[in-house]
């Protein structure tokens, strides 16, 4: 008897974990409590990526003199990015309706809450209730942006990832609160979209969960690009007037600027399932999870960024890639996070795989540390695009790859080669001894490892 799943969560990790457990025989009900596609294809990851695109198509038009070639770049039409918007999310929710039509998975619109350990009710608009008894239940509910009471975005002059598609103008000067991913990925669009940017963080640095010697060479390039970036300055809040924002800082000093953007972090979104009832053990910090992300239930699971930080959509789909086969009893390695490539699409590109130099050392490994730079790669020359490096961790005397740092063109390109081999156990020899086609930037990867 095939075993009856449901899915608690429309986002596109949720339809990936249906589509798996459908496709693999399971009697599937996904609950979707908004449109199929959820958060990441309406509200944030496909209007931000459309966004990116444009940012990076303009930065392209930069190098095109080097390349040989004669092109002008206008600018970007906020109303034309607008409808671009519009067009991407609509094509990306449809595709993924589509998908589980075809795999014939069953979707309930509605939002979710456990009942008991084998049963979920779903609350439908209009009132009424519908309960849908389960064998196993995958969690996908994805994750919600924190807001302090004294930043709220009001989609006006204080903005964030959801008020994205509705823009109407691109913003003079823009107040970036917030240097991590987001915050990084959305200051580098506006500034290449023409809008001034500051950054603040109460951070040390940009990108904290990054190579430090990567975090800096962001810092720099941000710098070079007209980007004013300013660490270990805390806000204390942002105020919204006719004419533009104020943001205070802990420290007293009040910024101005035409438009503020809060990206200081996100949750997991756990409120209303009402765990409890399931028995599923959570923390503040989110759901207790073992290696195949079961829960403290074994046949109820989470994944994505209801499993918890970094909140990666691919991070995602491997987690539900797990979970599902495991639950069908298919033999199936547990998630292994460190072998999941996490890329900052910002211009240079930032990725980073395995374990990087300090956590490798505060776990008492022995490792050295092996890089290449793009200025020596001959793809990199003929693009114009030479900013940037490579960098490996190799245990020490064992040579068994560790991890890898790049931060340049196509960084998360480069690095995805990187991931197969530690999953495999390679050694810094083994990578050497392959040679990409030339030219590309990929060899970078393999330079890095000849030394």
């Amino acid at each position: 008897m095939p075993k009856r799943f449901v899915v608690i969560g429309g986002g596109s990790v949720g339809v990936y974990a249906a589509r798996e457990a459908a496709r693999l025989g399971a009697e599937v009900t996904l609950i979707s409590e908004g449109e199929v596609g959820g958060r990441t294809t309406w509200d944030s990851l496909v209007p931000s990526k459309v966004l990116l695109t444009a940012a990076d198509t303009l930065v392209d038009s930069h190098y095109v003199p080097h390349r040989g070639v004669k092109v002008t770049a206008e600018g970007a039409e906020t109303a034309d990015l607008m409808e671009r918007i519009r067009q991407r999310t609509r094509q990306w929710g449809e595709q993924q309706k589509n998908a589980l039509q075809q795999a014939n998975v069953q979707v309930v619109y509605g939002v979710a809450s456990f009942v008991d350990s084998h049963t979920a009710k779903v609350q439908i608009e209009g009132g009424n209730e519908q309960q849908i008894s389960f064998d196993v239940a995958v969690i996908a509910t994805g994750s919600v942006p924190i807001f302090p009471p004294s930043m709220k975005p009001d989609g006006k002059r204080i903005l964030a990832p959801r008020f994205m598609s509705s823009l109407q103008l691109l913003p003079e000067h823009l107040i970036m609160v917030g240097g991590g991913v987001t915050g990084s990925e959305f200051a580098y669009l506006f500034r290449m979209l023409g809008s001034q940017v500051t950054v603040v963080t109460d951070m040390p640095r940009l990108l904290p969960r990054a190579d430090e010697e990567v975090s800096r060479e962001l810092e720099h390039a941000f710098q070079r690009l007209g980007i004013e970036v300013l660490l270990s300055s805390p806000v204390e809040s942002v105020t919204a007037g006719e004419a533009g924002v104020q943001v205070r800082l802990v420290s007293g000093r009040t910024l101005e600027g035409s438009h503020a953007f809060i990206a200081i972090g996100r949750r997991s979104d756990l409120a209303r399932l009402n765990l409890e009832a399931a028995g599923v053990h959570a923390t503040p910090q989110g759901i207790l999870l073992n290696e195949h992300l079961q829960t403290s239930v074994p046949h109820i699971y989470a994944v994505g960024d209801a499993a918890g930080p970094p909140f990666t959509l691919n991070r995602g789909w491997a987690q539900a890639h797990v979970a599902v086969r495991h639950a069908l009893g298919m033999p199936k390695p547990p998630f292994r996070p460190e072998l999941v490539v996490e890329a900052v699409y910002t211009q240079p590109q930032v990725a980073q795989v395995g374990i990087g130099e300090a956590q490798a050392r505060e776990q008492g490994l022995k490792v050295e540390t092996l890089r290449a730079e793009y200025a020596h790669n001959l793809k990199a020359q003929l693009l114009g695009e030479t900013e940037g490096f490579v960098k490996l961790v190799v245990e020490r005397g064992a040579g068994k790859l560790l991890g890898g740092s790049a931060i340049g063109s196509h960084a998360a390109d480069i690095l995805a080669p990187l991931s197969t081999a530690i999953a495999l156990g390679g050694t810094v020899e083994q990578l050497a001894s392959l040679f990409p086609a030339h030219p590309t930037l990929v060899e970078l990867l393999n330079e890095a490892a000849r030394g």
